[in-house]
């Protein structure tokens, strides 16, 4: 989906998502990206337009709501500082992303789930006939093995309590999506996912749940 076609500087490219929003006109993106040259906003638009990112319409731009995590994607591929990237994303992006992609999938979603007793909340959740795969966004700039871990634990503990109040649930994988741009990780049994492999993930989850930690609701 996102091999690189054309020649684009990443960090040009990275510069761009500060200007990708709903509606937007030409000057407006050239402004706010802080791309001094018009024929390089001029070859950014197009590059974009070649991985179906963004629609010009007379001299506005449109962009959907995924179209920023699909360009800091290409940037991360591109080699691009993921401090840099990062800065331009927010967690409802990573939620809107995983959204989409496990409705692609035929799950069922719900955002930002609050459980009490303790209070808890978790931030998307996809089901699909029992099986729930339970998501934690988080805004890493840096991986440090020690906050991940931190975080796998309580993911486990959101999961165990929702699979306890859902009773749809039979079987439950919590994860944690990030942003880093490396291949999956387990940490203490938890998938540490990048968003752009995340599709890929969930299409291969059930294969290696003897691998993962997986939440069950008989204990």
């Amino acid at each position: 989906m996102w091999t690189i076609g054309y020649r684009m500087h990443p960090e040009t490219l990275a510069k761009s998502l500060a200007g990708i929003e709903p509606k937007i006109t030409v000057d407006e993106f050239q402004k706010v990206s802080g791309i001094a040259s018009r024929s390089i906003v001029k070859n950014v638009l197009d590059f974009l337009q070649s991985y179906g990112i963004g629609r010009i319409s007379k001299n506005e731009i449109i962009f959907t709501n995924l179209d920023k995590l699909h360009v800091a994607a290409l940037a991360l591929q591109m080699g691009c500082d993921i401090e840099q990237v990062s800065r331009h994303l927010s967690w409802k992006d990573f939620e809107k992303l995983a959204s989409k992609v496990l409705q692609s999938l035929g799950y069922k979603t719900m955002t930002n789930v609050r459980l009490t007793k303790p209070r808890m909340e978790i931030d998307v959740v996809g089901i699909d006939s029992g099986f729930a795969i339970v998501i934690d966004c988080k805004h890493w700039k840096r991986n440090n093995v020690s906050s991940i871990s931190n975080y796998s634990r309580k993911q486990v503990a959101r999961t165990e309590r929702l699979v306890a109040h859902d009773r749809r649930i039979v079987l439950a994988v919590p994860i944690v999506l990030t942003l880093h741009s490396e291949s999956v990780q387990l940490i203490e049994g938890i998938p540490i996912v990048p968003i752009f492999r995340f599709k890929s993930f969930v299409m291969d989850v059930n294969g290696f749940l003897s691998e993962i930690y997986v939440v069950s609701a008989r204990g």
